[in-house]
């Protein structure tokens, strides 16, 4: 009979030792276990351009929903000027950069911002007005490459992609994907395994 009251003693302790200890939900957020919790980045004021890599193209810019980013070879780098206006503007939709361009793997000094003669602000990258293709439907598609032998996709130091075989093209390709000459950029072949990600 004696064990009831410190029976009952010690299970009242235990729960208002448990309820000192309880874990709060901070504001905002949900508790995390260990430490203190951070909020996730606010990138709703930027415009998000990433870098993706494949076998036949190596490392090459795109949009945030995995598009890949071209530049055309009748546009002018210096002042940065785009030849893409009306009907081909249709078909080769200029980048917008209505906010802050943000690249993961892109040098951000290379990234400006052009202003349209309709007044829209368009993404450059090394000063070449950037485009997505309106055929481009979903992440991987890339048959702009090589349209016309004046477009391109767009690597990460701003260079012309001219290796690697296009999914409408029904010539050959090349064995190697490189980029444009005066990149200095090295070929590398496709048995190879993907280079590391460049880094800035």
């Amino acid at each position: 009979m004696r064990r009831g009251p410190a029976t009952t003693a010690l299970a009242a302790l235990a729960i208002s030792l448990t309820a000192c200890g309880s874990a709060q939900t901070p504001p905002g957020g949900v508790a995390a276990t260990g430490g203190l919790q951070a909020k996730p980045a606010d990138l709703s004021g930027m415009n998000n351009y990433f870098i993706a890599n494949n076998e036949q193209m190596g490392w090459f810019v795109t949009d945030a929903e995995g598009l890949p980013l071209y530049r055309y070879d009748k546009d002018v780098p210096k002042p940065s000027k785009s030849n893409c206006e009306g009907e081909c503007a249709k078909a080769w939709k200029p980048v917008l950069a209505d906010k802050t361009p943000m690249a993961t793997g892109v040098d951000p000094i290379s990234m400006g911002v052009l202003t349209r003669p309709d007044g829209t602000k368009q993404l450059t990258i090394q000063g070449y007005p950037q485009y997505t293709f309106a055929e481009d439907k979903v992440a991987g598609d890339m048959k702009g490459q090589g349209k016309g032998g004046v477009w391109w996709v767009t690597a990460p130091n701003g260079a012309k992609i001219t290796g690697g075989k296009a999914q409408n093209n029904t010539g050959k390709s090349s064995s190697t994907p490189s980029t444009s000459p005066s990149s200095g950029t090295a070929q590398t072949p496709q048995s190879a395994p993907p280079p590391a990600a460049p880094g800035y």
